[in-house]
């Protein structure tokens, strides 16, 4: 078995997926009860009444109410928690860092290429103030479920949370893992990618998986190469905050999940 004290793995036992009332939050749901069916992981359906301006306060109750009962009829654990904030945004953050909750999964519309938002104000807020890993889902297809996650590794890319993750997210979702050693890029290796790929974690997660490496000059080029090449549907990516707490996200980043005509998760630890 996996040695569970590895820093990389992680948990999944208590999920929180923040929700409005667009058709987009609902994705995250929909991944979430994936989730909770095969790992058996309980849900937090939180969603947020601004204290200044709620015109459309019954239709977001409504969507969390229909959600949870969905999701109760399957006999799956889900919390319905409505909470009110000056923001949505502020209320989100309150939440997840006052809880112990082991990944934010939320999700939205993609932004076009001109917008310099890559997540939408309340993703981009989450992902950088949120003290849990959080995993958000850009969309720009209604395709859904995934077949084929692509994960490209390295250290402009991902980390070792994130690859383990995105294993995960391959296994709850019956998707096949396609993940591609990109570490001959890096120029600076900061934590390495040894320590993950010498475990037996594919096959101890049972994955439909292929494992593929690539080498060259320009990194964002070969990832969008080898993203048609494979065919892929999803593309995970991560990042870690920097020593003083600082989450930056890089242009490789913001240039693939702007560029590419699929949807992506970033994940952030």
């Amino acid at each position: 078995m996996i040695d569970q004290q590895t820093s990389y793995l992680a948990k999944t036992d208590r999920i929180l997926v923040p929700m409005a009332k667009g058709e987009s939050s609902k994705k995250a749901f929909t991944i979430a009860t994936q989730f909770a069916r095969v790992l058996g992981s309980q849900i937090t359906a939180l969603t947020i009444k601004e204290e200044t301006k709620e015109v459309t306060w019954s239709q977001k109750v409504a969507i969390i109410m229909n959600a949870y009962k969905e999701a109760k009829s399957e006999g799956l654990n889900v919390i319905p928690k409505i909470q009110s904030s000056k923001s949505i945004k502020e209320g989100i953050i309150s939440e997840v860092n006052s809880r112990n909750y082991d990944l934010v999964l939320m999700s939205s519309r993609a932004r076009p290429g001109i917008s310099t938002s890559l997540l939408g104000p309340i993703g981009d807020y989450v992902i950088k103030n949120s003290k849990n890993t959080v995993a958000a889902v850009s969309l720009k297809r209604d395709t859904f479920p995934y077949k084929n996650i692509f994960v490209p590794m390295s250290e402009r890319l991902n980390t070792r949370k994130s690859v383990y993750l995105s294993a995960i997210f391959a296994k709850v979702l019956g998707a096949k893992f396609s993940l591609c050693d990109m570490t001959d890029f890096d120029k600076k290796k900061i934590h390495g990618f040894k320590t993950i790929m010498n475990n037996e974690i594919w096959k101890e997660l049972n994955l439909d998986y292929e494992i593929t490496k690539l080498s060259g000059e320009n990194l964002r080029e070969s990832v969008m190469n080898r993203l048609y090449a494979s065919s892929s549907d999803l593309i995970i990516l991560g990042l870690r905050p920097d020593p003083y707490s600082n989450v930056r996200i890089n242009s490789d980043i913001k240039r693939i999940m702007k560029d590419i005509p699929i949807d992506s998760i970033l994940i952030k630890r």
